[in-house]
């Protein structure tokens, strides 16, 4: 069994429609770490390509953590492209990262440990990260196909091309494009069923190994007081009040949340897939019950009555739409 962290975030709350296109870190580190461990725990045998897939898998699971790397990456969902570039370090075991948009609203994320800073507040508020959770990823095989699929060419340098093929309809596939020499992950393509592409992540440049007074500058500023504290999701241990009728299968409890406002949010994973159902108790009658969707990340929003009164159950992640709606209709109160 490996225990893997696992990148992720719940997305942004508040009375109304909540945020429907989570923060990039979670986009890209989430697939960095799930497609480690994804690939350390799913059989996978020679095949025409000469592979050495024990080799691949074991440089790959130390990359993504171990490297020193710079660059600059694109993303692209619903029509959006941003522009990144990304510093990171390890030293001692402990990773820092920062993250610095070059088009769109100037921000920064910076992260070290298992904790992702706030986006440094440049041009407006901060948006929280949560921890990353810790998960079981063999299970994952149950759920998704995993096939090489051979060779390719990503930020002038070689790399395999890995497809992770949904079991069925309730999750999205993906196909990872990974450095053949350090195998850090250089390319991310995010399917639905049809296999059109939802978003799209890749390198454009990487260059390894980062000058010591940058190194010390980036560790400094991800260890400043505040950074990786600041923005931490608690996670509420004490049993939910709600309860879903239906997961799609393979999907799991990850974390538990309710703010100052009532508001209860639940998060849950299949080890690669994320998404999180929020019960607002004051948004019911603010809201119809509509569906949205930007990229790859949709909303479904729901009213339930309960307690005397209407809810406001929302369900936001990364999900095909109609498991989004199968979530939300099934959830009842317990009490």
């Amino acid at each position: 069994m490996h225990d893997c962290p696992k990148s992720s975030m719940m997305p942004a709350r508040g009375r109304g429609l909540p945020s429907i296109k989570p923060l990039l870190f979670s986009v890209f580190a989430r697939a960095q770490a799930a497609l480690v461990c994804l690939l350390l725990t799913a059989t996978v045998g020679a095949d025409d390509f000469g592979v050495d897939t024990g080799q691949m898998l074991g440089t790959m699971a130390a990359a993504s953590r171990t490297l020193d790397y710079q660059g600059i990456f694109t993303y692209e969902y619903a029509g959006v492209l941003r522009s990144v570039q990304v510093s990171h370090v390890a030293r001692d075991g402990v990773e820092y990262e920062r993250w610095y948009y070059l088009n769109g609203p100037r921000q920064e994320i910076l992260r070290h440990g298992e904790v992702a800073g706030c986006p440094a507040a440049l041009d407006g508020a901060a948006v929280g990260i949560a921890p990353r959770p810790v998960i079981d990823y063999q299970r994952l095989a149950n759920h998704y196909e995993l096939h090489v699929r051979g060779e390719d060419r990503v930020a002038d340098r070689p790399v395999w091309v890995i497809h992770l093929v949904p079991r069925d309809l309730f999750r999205y596939g993906y196909v990872f494009g990974i450095d053949k020499e350090s195998g850090l992950l250089l390319q991310s393509l995010l399917l639905d069923a049809s296999k059109r592409v939802l978003e799209r992540f890749q390198y454009m440049h990487v260059t390894y190994g980062i000058k010591p007074r940058v190194a010390e500058q980036l560790i400094a500023a991800a260890t400043r007081e505040g950074v990786a504290s600041a923005c931490r999701e608690e996670l509420v241990e004490s049993a939910s009040n709600w309860q879903l009728g239906w997961l799609p299968p393979g999907f799991r409890l990850m974390g538990r949340d309710v703010d100052d406002q009532g508001v209860e949010t639940l998060l849950f994973s299949d080890g690669l897939s994320v998404f999180s159902v929020f019960f607002d108790p004051q948004g019911g009658r603010l809201l119809p019950e509509v569906q949205a969707q930007r990229g790859a990340t949709v909303a479904q929003l729901a009213r339930v009555n309960a307690r005397g009164g209407d809810f406001l159950v929302s369900v936001v992640g990364e999900i095909p739409i109609e498991t989004a709606q199968r979530v939300a209709d099934l959830a009842t109160h317990a009490g």
